[in-house]
């Protein structure tokens, strides 16, 4: 009987897949930026650490006391 247990680059497929259907559910448009970075993700070039810390540094303004 031959394995049926997803690869890590079909699970990979599968979460860019969801997360572009959800942009597209609230008429969000990705940036360049985002398609580069998750194709990279499905390249196994970047993880999802890597993706929102990169997110985090672009959109979250630093408070300094």
């Amino acid at each position: 009987m031959p394995n049926s247990t997803p690869t890590q680059a079909t699970r990979c497929q599968k979460i860019v897949a969801n997360t572009l259907g959800t942009l597209r559910i609230e008429n969000l448009t990705p940036s360049e930026g985002l398609k580069s970075g998750l194709q990279a993700y499905v390249n196994g070039q970047k993880s999802t650490s890597e993706l929102l810390d990169e997110a985090k540094s672009k959109y979250v303004a630093l408070r300094r006391r």
